[in-house]
């Protein structure tokens, strides 16, 4: 059971890290007593208790899988359905949603009434109510968790991502209705706690909108410099994670107030140009001011939804999965979303389907907490080609784990044939045999027709992108499509909406279109990379969405002589692609872009 609980030893080992005692992390989550027994593999934990663990040791809910019960699933829904309400100032439906959430809250975690407090405030906000209510209101949500301690004092605590917004929210308050000059003190503390206490991942969702938000109050006051100062270290952080948030704001006062020469404040014009014009194409508003909190559903899945998916291309009719396990009559209603499988029921039915049995995955499957800092490095290299470096962290890795874990052995595998790919020190053919012995680890060999009716995990989504990459550099460019395809219906076939999946459905769309343009179907490679786009923009993601722009530049061209497309519609298109390459692209990216705008579009591209 001990060695089934990642979360509990991710816990425990992030918890050393940020030198935390079980007690000043449990303080107002839990009690100290189950945390230990969290830690120790004893117990599991709601999702919205693990999340807020994470999030106070330091560590973003989006770097892990979870599997979701049915119980969990609705809540999530109706978490989701109260956000969007709320958003919209819709206060007649939001009060019924409340009713219903509380109702559901009754027999969980106290952090349930902390966000509905904290949405309360929200709604009050946006209806325009006066201070001394939402102040009231937000002062208890705080309370729930942090008892005693002052909201003024936060800096020094580690914080969830809700209790963080509670402190956003009442800065924002005291702006509107009391003090400016509190206010800005307020979001200085905050942007250095940012630094000191959250993960990049979501580190990089809150600064922008609370530096901008800043700078916005320092032109005010009139100090100009101030104000550039931190434009430019917010699109630094953009520039790390490829993110859009807040990018044009920050341009645009650098180019204001900032020490630029004519020429680059008319550079900076044109790539504020075409931003602009990107979120216009495509219907998107570049949000400001995002009070939704960051909350780990990245990847979600549903453990009835996984079992029964995997049980029918397995061949296993209900009674066949569950012998010596439970009663069919139970696989029945856990498929169908009734019942939450028990624990034990749980493990034993997800191990006869081929995967671990945990309640989370950790996004790389490696069984030391500490071993995944160098999951990630390698990942980050690999998404540069950097093949040579990532081999030697991967030998480093594999002498330290334990391969008795089939997601760990499906890991290494796949990473090593990867990154000796990039290195050419082996053909395309090989690598996907390899890459194939992998995924064949947790997927049958079965007809690959059937594999259209599984449902993959996220370690499994990453191998078929490698065979799909592989295939097209082996020219066999229809498996290739065929594969990207299979994953592309996955995505859209979620439980949730696609911007809980968003960065596996943008890359799926972008290097579905790229395959679809190189076999010349370039209508088709539009529409998949128009989607990719779509679901970069509201996520506010950039550095697929600048290549897919530019696919689709690319085949609107090859469409110039069918009267399709015109040049005039196509290079919105790529212009757009080199104006996000000049801020979170490399050189190489931008001098080909440019050479291909010169070659195609002299004339258009000096107006």
């Amino acid at each position: 059971m001990k060695e089934k609980n990642q979360i509990g030893k991710m816990i425990s080992h992030e918890r050393s890290n940020a030198k935390l005692t079980i007690t000043q992390l449990s303080r107002g989550l839990c009690s100290r007593t189950f945390l230990v027994r969290v830690e120790n593999g004893e117990r599991a934990c709601e999702k919205i208790l693990a999340d807020a663990l994470l999030q106070r040791v330091g560590v973003s809910a989006d770097k892990f899988v979870y599997m979701i019960n049915p119980d969990e699933q609705d809540w999530l829904v109706l978490r989701k359905n109260l956000i969007e309400t709320v958003e919209n100032g819709q206060e007649k439906k939001a009060a019924f949603l409340m009713k219903q959430y509380q109702t559901m809250a009754v027999k969980k975690s106290r952090l349930h009434y902390q966000f509905m407090g904290f949405l309360q405030v929200m709604l009050e906000f946006n209806i325009g109510s006066d201070c001394s209510t939402m102040l009231k209101l937000l002062q208890d949500a705080w309370e729930i968790s942090m008892e005693d301690i002052p909201i003024e004092r936060f800096e020094q605590e580690n914080l969830t991502l809700t209790e963080f917004m509670i402190v956003v929210m009442y800065y924002r308050i005291k702006e509107q209705c009391e003090s400016k000059d509190f206010a800005i003190a307020g979001y200085e503390k905050l942007l250095h706690h940012l630094e000191g206490y959250t993960d990049e991942e979501d580190r990089v969702k809150l600064y922008p909108q609370i530096a901008y938000r800043l700078v916005e109050l320092y032109l005010e006051k009139h100090e100009e410099k101030r104000a550039a100062e931190l434009a430019e270290d917010g699109i630094a952080m953009l520039k790390v994670r490829g993110r859009l948030f807040c990018l044009r704001q920050f341009l645009e006062v650098i180019a204001a107030h900032g020490d630029k020469t004519p020429k680059e404040k008319r550079e900076i014009a044109q790539i504020c140009d075409s931003i602009r014009w990107i979120y216009r194409e495509f219907g998107v508003d570049e949000q400001m001011w995002v009070w939704n909190i960051p909350f780990g559903m990245s990847e979600v899945e549903l453990c009835g939804r996984l079992i029964r998916s995997r049980r029918k291309v397995l061949g296993y009719t209900q009674e066949g999965l569950s012998e010596n396990i439970c009663d069919p009559v139970t696989i029945s209603r856990i498929e169908c979303g009734k019942v939450s499988p028990k624990k034990r029921i749980f493990q034993m039915l997800m191990e006869r389907v081929g995967l671990s049995g945990g309640s989370f995955e950790a996004l790389v499957q490696v069984e030391r907490p500490e071993l995944s800092e160098l999951a990630v490095r390698i990942a980050v290299l690999l998404s540069h080609s950097r093949g040579e470096e990532a081999e030697v962290l991967i030998t480093e890795l594999e002498k330290k784990m334990k391969l008795n874990n089939i997601s760990a052995k499906q890991y290494l595998l796949s990473v090593k044939a990867l990154a000796l790919f990039n290195q050419g020190k082996i053909d395309e053919r090989t690598h996907t045999a390899r890459q194939e012995e992998a995924l064949y680890l947790t997927l049958p060999k079965v007809d690959l027709d059937k594999l259209a009716d599984w449902t993959f995990t996220s370690q499994e989504v990453g191998i078929i992108h490698a065979l799909s990459y592989s295939c097209g550099a082996d020219h066999r460019e229809e498996e290739s499509i065929r594969l990207l395809r299979i994953v592309q219906k996955q995505y859209e076939n979620k439980p949730f909406d696609l911007s809980h999946y968003v960065a596996g459905y943008e890359l799926t769309m972008r290097s579905l279109g790229n395959v679809l343009g190189n076999v010349g179907q370039y209508e088709e490679a539009i529409e998949a990379a128009r989607k990719s786009i779509l679901a970069g923009l509201q996520a506010g993601r950039g550095a697929v969405l600048k290549l897919a722009l530019y696919d689709t530049g690319w085949d609107m061209e090859q469409l110039w002589i069918s009267g399709k497309y015109t040049k005039k519609e196509s290079f919105p298109y790529v212009k757009a692609s080199f104006a996000l390459s000049l801020i979170i692209g490399n050189n190489s990216t931008i001098e080909f872009i440019k050479n291909h705008i010169e070659t195609y579009y002299g004339s258009d591209a000096k107006s």
